[in-house]
């Protein structure tokens, strides 16, 4: 006959305990960050942007075991928490680079007078140039960049070759494919994620530190600035600009700025 009163102490403890548990923990969250305490900060995760403001990291972000999401919740982090810095960089690799962009101008020199390029669905006309200088100012589109090729699909505001432009009410058209370049200028654009091969160079950031690679690998989480190749120039690629999160590492020493 005592059996059900037993059952019921039993659950009284049971519950206090939890009640315990859970208060104790909440005092704790409270205690060690009391102005941005919240329940939901406590379950959900927050990161701070340039400003002081919370910036809330949805949970399925947080415990992703996928490498990808990772990784873009840390290029999330970087874009919002860290600060800018400047930056040089001349790398003896050329990095592959596909994306949505906007660049204020481009500038090619090939020597390709057969090269297929697209303007208003109409092919360009080079008429046997030895030496072309093609020029795209205003560009917004498809940019792809690999180590022996160019490739661009989307609107210009003008172009121009060999000095001479080409006219249109409107925006103009223009696409070519993996075009064989001499000297490649990309002003003002915006990379994300850049993986550099293995190669030589040298880094300098904020004209406070100059680090030195020597068959290391770089990445950059955001650059925006200038990118210039030249194949007859000492340095095969400089970069001139700003960037957030930079990350260098070889045998001998890792580096890491974010």
């Amino acid at each position: 006959m005592s059996q059900p009163g037993h059952e019921k102490s039993h659950m009284r403890f049971y519950l206090v305990m939890i009640t315990l548990v859970v208060g104790g923990i909440l005092f704790l969250l409270f205690t060690n960050d009391s102005e941005n305490f919240s329940l939901t900060s406590a379950i959900v995760g927050v990161t701070k942007n340039e400003s002081g403001g919370e910036v809330p990291i949805a949970e399925e972000d947080i415990f992703s075991t996928d490498v990808g999401a990772i990784d873009e919740v840390f290029r999330k982090k970087i874009e919002r928490n860290a600060n800018e810095v400047g930056l040089n960089l001349a790398f003896d690799e050329i990095p592959t680079v596909k994306k949505e962009a906007k660049i204020k101008n481009i500038e090619l020199h090939f020597t390709d007078s057969g090269a297929k390029i697209n303007v208003n669905n109409d092919r360009l006309e080079l008429n046997n140039l030895n030496d072309v200088v093609l020029k795209i100012d205003g560009y917004n589109g498809e940019m792809e960049l690999q180590k022996l090729g160019f490739s661009i699909d989307g609107m210009a505001k003008s172009i121009k070759v060999n000095d001479i432009s080409l006219s249109s009410k409107t925006q103009m058209k223009i696409s070519f494919t993996d075009l064989n370049y001499n000297y490649l200028s990309l002003e003002d654009v915006q990379l994300d994620n850049v993986d550099f091969p293995l190669g030589n160079g040298q880094l300098q950031v904020s004209e406070k530190l100059t680090y030195t690679l020597e068959q290391d690998t770089l990445k950059l989480y955001f650059f925006n600035g200038k990118m210039l190749v030249d194949r007859d120039a000492e340095n095969l690629l400089t970069l001139e600009g700003v960037a957030k999160g930079i990350s260098a590492g070889g045998a001998l020493l890792n580096l890491n700025l974010r």
